[in-house]
Parts: structure tokens; sequence; C-alpha cells
């Protein structure tokens, strides 16, 4: 129930929650009727999409389906979540930080968008949030744990409002690629309709971003999804004790592994036992002609007793 009592930012984020929330429990795994045969659809379009090989981009390119790195759909959600959570706090501190008037600030007085920025910001940071309560939701739905908010760290990014602005629309844009790579593995078409409504609303955001830095909205024909390990390398950087891939130990672990080969094949051990001190003096040493030709075996084959 949203607070009669409360500020206009409270109630804006109440309830768009409490819509949010709703909708998404609706179309999740306790969906009913028409709801259901929706999500039938969209999962049949989204087969069809699978079988087809390549799709065109913009600059005539390939784009093709990312492999899954997923558990199941509990995985899914809360990956999605994490996501949302990055993105409701990014706004939220920068709001905070850097005020309405700084945000006004970056456009000129005569641009129409100028007087309605802050609270469209506002708008987006409340999404967000109810982005992340509607998938935590859907995630108990299905009978997993919703995963905790982690740990954040922004930065300078968060204040100073014409860095943020551009490092928002790529966050944005990094979140689109995502829901795009996982909703053809969400096997609960009941999930998958509000997944992809949510993957809507985040494109809306990335074009009304897009337009305050003075981008075009549609840069692509076709925008390529990214799997999950692109996407968490993109935002490790703002996840406090997530670690990004480290290629240089993997290939220094991979030069390790053929350090001993070399002492087997041809090192110091393997001559001793070929061609070595040992297996002379069996062959040609001072014991072996003591029974061949030397001077006990003469006593017996060729020495002074066997000439008498």
């Amino acid at each position: 129930m949203v607070n009669p009592n409360a500020d206009d930012s409270e109630r804006l984020t109440d309830s768009a929650t409490i819509n949010t929330r709703r909708k998404f429990m609706i179309g999740s795994a306790g969906a009913l009727g028409g709801l259901a045969l929706g999500g039938a659809s969209v999962g049949s379009a989204v087969a069809q999409a699978d079988d087809e090989e390549e799709s065109e981009s913009e600059d005539g390119g390939e784009t093709e389906p990312v492999e899954s790195e997923f558990e199941d759909d509990v995985d899914i959600l809360n990956y999605a979540r994490t996501l949302e959570f990055l993105e409701a706090r990014f706004y939220a501190e920068a709001l905070e930080n850097i005020g309405e008037e700084a945000f006004m600030e970056t456009l000129s007085e005569e641009d129409p968008l100028r007087d309605g920025m802050f609270g469209e910001l506002e708008t987006i940071q409340a999404h967000e949030e109810a982005h992340a309560e509607a998938l935590g939701a859907a995630v108990e739905e299905l009978g997993g744990e919703p995963v905790e908010e982690p740990e954040f760290d922004f930065g300078g990014v968060v204040e100073d409002p014409v860095e943020f602005l551009e490092t928002a629309a790529e966050i944005e844009d990094v979140g689109v690629s995502a829901y795009a790579g996982a909703a053809p593995y969400i096997e609960n078409e009941n999930i998958l309709v509000p997944a992809l409504g949510i993957h809507s609303v985040e494109a809306r955001h990335t074009s009304y971003l897009r337009t305050l830095n003075g981008d075009t909205n549609f840069p692509n024909v076709v925008d390529a999804p990214r799997s999950r390990s692109e996407v968490e390398e993109l935002v490790a950087p703002f996840i406090v004790g997530m670690e990004e891939p480290d290629d240089e130990e993997e290939g220094d672990e991979e030069e390790g592994e053929g350090t001993d080969a070399p002492e087997e094949e041809n090192g110091t051990d393997a001559p001793e036992e070929e061609n070595g001190t040992d297996a002379p003096e069996e062959e040609n040493g001072t014991d072996t002609p003591e029974n061949g030709n030397g001077t006990d075996t003469p006593e017996n084959g060729n020495g002074t007793d066997t000439s008498n």
C-alpha cells in the first residue's frame, strides 16, 4: 500500500514497486488462463529465433545466441536481480550526490527535456528497485532463495553529472543485452513474459539516456546479446568482491605444466639408466674382466694352471 503521507519521490517508488511486483507475480509460476497462453506464444517466438542461424546487424555482421551459463530459472532470476540492484543503487547515489540543479545544467535552457530531467531519472531509479523486488518475489515463487544486494563502489562516477549520464547509458545497455542473452534459456514460459517486459523497459531507459547524451537512441538494426561471463566482466569494477577474469594467470599455469616432462625424457636421470656410469661397470668395467679375461679367470681358463 502506498503511504499517503510520503513525499512525491517515495510515493513514486512505492507505486512502481507494487505495480511491477503485481504484474510479475501474475505472470510467474502461478499464472492462469490467458497469461499462460501468452507465455507459450512468446516462448514459441523465442524458440523460432533460436532456430535461425544468423541475424543481420547494422554493419552486416552476424548475431548468434550466446551459450547458457545458468543452472536453472532461479539462477537466471537472481542474476537479473543483481543487475537491477546495481542499477537502482547507481541512480540512488547519483541523484543524492549530484542534485537536480547540477543535472539540469547539463542541458541548455532551451532543451525541452531540461525541466523534467531529474524527475525522469527518479522514475528510472524507482523502476530498477521495483524490478529487483519483483525478481526476488519470482525466485521465492519457484522455491528459491533471492540473492541479497551486494556492496557497490561507483567511485566518482556518481558525483559528476556528465560522467554519470554517459555511464548510466552504458550500464542500461549492458542490462538490455543481459536479458537478451538469458531469456532464451528461461524454461518457465510464465516467467519469460514479465522478464521480456522488464527487458523492454530497460531498453526505454537506454533510449532516454542516449537522448540526454546527444547520441542516437537506436544505433543498431539488431542488438547483440551478451553472455553471463561478458556481463559480469563489465560490471565487476562496480561490485565489491567480484573478481575479473585473469587471463595472464591462466597462461602462466599452462606454461608451468611442461617443466617436469623434459626432465623425464632427456634429463640427467634417464641417461644414468641407459649409458651412465653404473651400466658400463656391468659390461666392460673392472669387475666384469675378472670373470672374463682378468686375473682370476685365467687361472681357470688360460692362466698358469691351465697351460700346465
